[in-house]
């Protein structure tokens, strides 16, 4: 008898995840007691709420800061010398969609700060010849993250339609918000502000899916949920991998909940240390003063 062929679970469309409506405002809170923590058995729509929550605090916190200034490099000519672009191969093939389940409504975010063809890399025919200190390589890829304005489309609005039309597992948002944990707070490498948010979340959110899961979403469809284009998209989590040095696993429930909770402590201290705009006046009511 012939063996059976192989196993494909990303060919079963049975393995999407299920597209149910948002309800943020109801999910449960995550416990004020950090050690009755359970990422195990959290509500997706529960780590959603603890990430969301967390970046829109750092960002407050935070204000606005400028996008480093791109570094100036001589012209390189075409031919051999040539600056080799990247191009990514799927490990896995994406989950198939239905088609009755393709259709999503359309978002743009405001223009990059970066350029597309802004360099980032060196020239591969002689590695390491005229590279520049690793420093400004991390520089130049954390202008990748900034939006030349703030996107019209609030933060909460962006975060519930990835949500909504590519549904991420809790461990999918737990991770990505890890990843922002290490490159806004622990590293310092990305500043985290309301220029830089959106695009982080999104690039945090693709890396985290395919380090974590086996369930992949199209690169297309998520980038157009996104609102970028997909040669953008693969930049940004690009980007993520190599500011992170490609350790993205989280091979432990514990290690989870500590990023978790130093994520939460994180906005925690930010929502408590942050100032009032210089614009604020404080008036006092005229005291009365009783006579007679």
């Amino acid at each position: 008898m012939d063996p059976p062929s192989a196993p494909n679970p990303a060919g079963d469309a049975g393995v999407l995840p299920e597209f149910r409506a948002l309800s943020l405002q109801d999910a449960p809170s995550p416990p004020a007691d950090e050690g009755d923590l359970d990422v195990m058995n959290m509500e997706r729509e529960t780590a959603m709420k603890i990430v969301q929550r967390a970046i829109l605090a750092l960002a407050n916190a935070a204000g606005d800061v400028p996008a480093t200034p791109p570094v100036s490099r001589p012209h390189t000519p075409n031919g051999k010398d040539s600056v080799r672009s990247h191009r990514r191969t799927a490990s896995r093939p994406a989950t198939p969609i239905p088609v009755e389940r393709k259709e999503t409504q359309k978002v743009e975010l405001d223009p990059a700060e970066a350029s597309h063809d802004e360099p980032t890399t060196i020239p591969h025919n002689d590695i390491g010849a005229g590279a520049q200190p690793e420093s400004v390589q991390r520089a130049n890829m954390a202008r990748k993250f900034f939006s030349k304005t703030v996107p019209r489309i609030p933060f909460e609005q962006y975060v519930d339609r990835l949500q909504k039309f590519c549904p991420f597992s809790t461990g999918v948002w737990l991770a990505a918000g890890s990843y922002i944990l290490r490159l806004c707070v622990i590293d310092k490498i990305v500043p985290l502000t309301h220029r830089t948010m959106h695009r982080l979340m999104l690039a945090s959110l693709v890396a985290a899916m395919k380090a974590m899961e086996d369930h992949r979403w199209p690169q297309d469809r998520i980038a157009g949920v996104g609102g970028v284009d997909v040669a953008a998209l693969s930049r940004l989590e690009l980007c993520v991998e190599f500011l992170l040095s490609f350790d993205l696993q989280i091979f432990t429930p514990q290690k989870m909940k500590e990023y978790t909770i130093q994520l939460q402590k994180a906005a925690q201290a930010a929502t408590m240390t942050s100032k009032l705009p210089a614009s604020f006046t404080l008036k006092f009511p005229a005291s009365r003063v009783n006579q007679g």
